[in-house]
C-alpha cells in the first residue's frame, strides 16, 4: 500500500480545505489522485484527471451516485496497476468527504480497471459490515446482501 496515500484517503480530510470555491464546480465529472489525495470535479473527467495530476490510463475505479454506470462519476487513480492480491493496496476511509462531495451511502454502481477491485464497508474508517472484493457491479443492491447506498469507507486491491 502506498504509505502517502493510505495517510492521506485515512485522513480524508484533502480537498476539505479547498472551501466554497470547490463546492462552486460541477460534480458530474470528479477524480481523486489516492497517490496524492488531491480531487477536484470538472466540466469533463478528462479535466478533472489533469487537474489532480493523474491520466485516464491510471484509473482503477469509478464509482456512480446511479444504478447502470449513471450519474454522478467519480474516477480513483493510482501510479500504478494493482496486484492480484487482496490486499487493500489504497483505500479512502470516510466518503462523507470526496471530489463528488458527500457519497456516503450514496454508490450504487462501480468499474474497476488496471486489475483492481474494490471492497466496500458499511462504516467509517472500514468499520462494520465489508462486501466481497467487486470487479463490476451495475447494480449494487445484487450485491451479497445489498450494497446500493450503502458504503461509507472503500479499499482498492
Amino acid at each position: 500500500m502506498s504509505t502517502v496515500g493510505a495517510a492521506i484517503g485515512a485522513l480524508g480530510l484533502v480537498g476539505a480545505l479547498a472551501g466554497p470555491a470547490a463546492a462552486a464546480e460541477p460534480r458530474d465529472n470528479c477524480a481523486v489522485n489516492l497517490d496524492t489525495g488531491a480531487f477536484t470535479c470538472a466540466a469533463t473527467e478528462q479535466q478533472a484527471l489533469r487537474a489532480v495530476g493523474a491520466q485516464a490510463d491510471l484509473v482503477i475505479a469509478r464509482t456512480y451516485d446511479g444504478a447502470d454506470y449513471t450519474g454522478t462519476v467519480l474516477a480513483w487513480t493510482q501510479a500504478r496497476a494493482c496486484t492480484p492480491a487482496y490486499d487493500a493496496e489504497w483505500q479512502w476511509a470516510d466518503l462523507r468527504s470526496t471530489a463528488a462531495g458527500n457519497l456516503n451511502n450514496k454508490i450504487s454502481s462501480v468499474r474497476t480497471y488496471n486489475q483492481c477491485d474494490v471492497r466496500l464497508f458499511d462504516g467509517l474508517n472500514f468499520t462494520g459490515a465489508a462486501s466481497t472484493w467487486i470487479d463490476a457491479s451495475a447494480n449494487l443492491a445484487a450485491i451479497g446482501d445489498g450494497w446500493s447506498n450503502r458504503a461509507s469507507s472503500i479499499k482498492f486491491s
